[in-house]
Parts: C-alpha cells; sequence; structure tokens
C-alpha cells in the first residue's frame, strides 16, 4: 500500500525537527610561542680609586680680588661659581678639559692644558688641599663639584696615572728659569753648546750617565741626570711630550723649555 504523498512529506519534515543540530567546530586557541627573557646585564663593579697616588686636571675661574687674580678678570664671585659649574656640566657632557683649560684663569695651568700633576696623598700640593678629598674621591673620567679656593672656584677631573722614567742632560743660559748667576752664556750659545752634547750622546757607545755629569747643569747632574719615575703634569709641556714620545732606550732631540736646552733619554 502506498503512502500518500502528503503523510511522506510530513514523516520527512518532522523527521528533520528532531534530528540534533550539529556544533560548529571550535577553532583551538593558537599556542602563545614562549617568551625568551633577554639576559640581564649586570655593569661590572668599579674599581675603588688608588687612595694613595692620584693624578688631576684643573680649570679655574678667578674672580677681580681673588688671590692673585690676572688684571683682565673682570667678572665677580657669582659670576665665577656659575662659570665654573657650566663647565663641569659640559666636562660630564664630554667636552675634553684640555680645550677648556685654555680659558682658564691660573696661567701655570692653563700653560699645561689643565695638568696640575700627578702626586701621592701625603705629598698633594698645600695649594689645592681643598680639592685633594674630592679628586681622590673621584673615578678616572670623574668630574668635581665645583670647590672655591683662594685664587679661584676649581672644576676638577680625575685623570689616569701615567708614568715616564727620564734621564737629561741641561744647558742653561743667562736668563733662564733657575740659571745660576754663575752662568754667563747666552741663548744661542747654550743651544751650540746642546747640540755638541747631543752629538756625543747618540754616538755609539755614548755613555748618557757620563755625559751628564760631566754637562748638565741641575742638581740631576749628580745622578747621571737620572729625573726618577715622574707622572704627567710635573714636567714643563715641552719635555712631557719629548719624554712620553720616546721608546725606552731612545734619545730626544735637543728639547726648549724655560729652563733651557734638554737632551732627553728615556729609561726602561
Amino acid at each position: 500500500m502506498r503512502c500518500p504523498a502528503l503523510l511522506v512529506s510530513v514523516l520527512l519534515l518532522a523527521c528533520d525537527a528532531e534530528a540534533p543540530k550539529a556544533e560548529p567546530a571550535k577553532a583551538e586557541p593558537a599556542k602563545a610561542e614562549p617568551v625568551k627573557a633577554e639576559p640581564v646585564k649586570v655593569a661590572p663593579p668599579k674599581p675603588a680609586p688608588d687612595a694613595k697616588e692620584a693624578c688631576a686636571k684643573i680649570v679655574v675661574f678667578a674672580w677681580q680680588g681673588a688671590e692673585g687674580a690676572e688684571e683682565g678678570v673682570t667678572r665677580d664671585e657669582a659670576a665665577a661659581k656659575s662659570a665654573a659649574e657650566d663647565a663641569r656640566e659640559k666636562l660630564i657632557g664630554g667636552v675634553a678639559i684640555d680645550g677648556l683649560a685654555a680659558t682658564s684663569d691660573e696661567p701655570k695651568t692653563r700653560a699645561k692644558a689643565g695638568a696640575m700633576g700627578t702626586y701621592e696623598r701625603e705629598k698633594w700640593p698645600e695649594k689645592y688641599a681643598a680639592i685633594k678629598d674630592a679628586v681622590f674621591g673621584l673615578q678616572v673620567g670623574e668630574v668635581s663639584a665645583a670647590v672655591k679656593l683662594p685664587h679661584g672656584y676649581v672644576v676638577a677631573q680625575r685623570c689616569a696615572v701615567e708614568k715616564v722614567h727620564t734621564r737629561h742632560i741641561l744647558v742653561r743660559y743667562k736668563g733662564a728659569k733657575n740659571a745660576e748667576a754663575a752662568i754667563k752664556r747666552d741663548a744661542r750659545a747654550a743651544r751650540k753648546l746642546a747640540d755638541k752634547v747631543h752629538t756625543e750622546a747618540i754616538a755609539a757607545g755614548a755613555d748618557f750617565a757620563a755625559l751628564a755629569k760631566k754637562y748638565s747643569e741641575d742638581g740631576s747632574s749628580e745622578r747621571g741626570g737620572d729625573l726618577g719615575s715622574v707622572g704627567r703634569g710635573m714636567f714643563a709641556p715641552a719635555f712631557e711630550t719629548a719624554a712620553f714620545a720616546l721608546k725606552a732606550g731612545e734619545t730626544s732631540a735637543v728639547v726648549e723649555t724655560d729652563f733651557g736646552f734638554h737632551i732627553i733619554q728615556r729609561v726602561e
């Protein structure tokens, strides 16, 4: 017996109604990539500053009426302090102290590109006693606060201790710095003698110490011209430049300073 078409249609609709609807497929959550932790970089601890010896470069800002102030200084004390603080900021920012020292109001250190010298704590010069603790508390390259001294506000930068061991022969002339009254030769005659001694000094097998005892006109002659191991900032600029440029055993050309004419030999 055939089912009427209407009945078949009803049955089909009923089946469709009762059939469970398929759930939509759920997308699986994306797996997060593991985050790689960057290694933490720890700066190595800074070495403790040398408590025994320090090299320093300084810039001095005087005011009108300060001890030993040059005639050209017209600023007042407040302006000097402000100038020193400005210089400090420049140094911290990376400006080289050698250039700033050209504006320093202290002739001696100005002529030496700011070099104050290299001293042991116990031998620190009294003139700069007020900055001693500040300098010894710095790392090499660090800059002090502006410190008031009788002759001006001083900003100091600690420099690395570098030493050179030399001996020299000094030929003086009348009027040279520290020249004794007994020295009568003029600068031209002194240079001529220095050239003669230099020729002997570089001759094969020449004994430099013996030549120093014979010709040198300062207290080191008794020691064969030996000046010992000396840090930067302690010699006249021309002498220092020549000395540090030498290799051990080398002898310089004739070098002129305010003291006269030098022949320098670097010692091992």
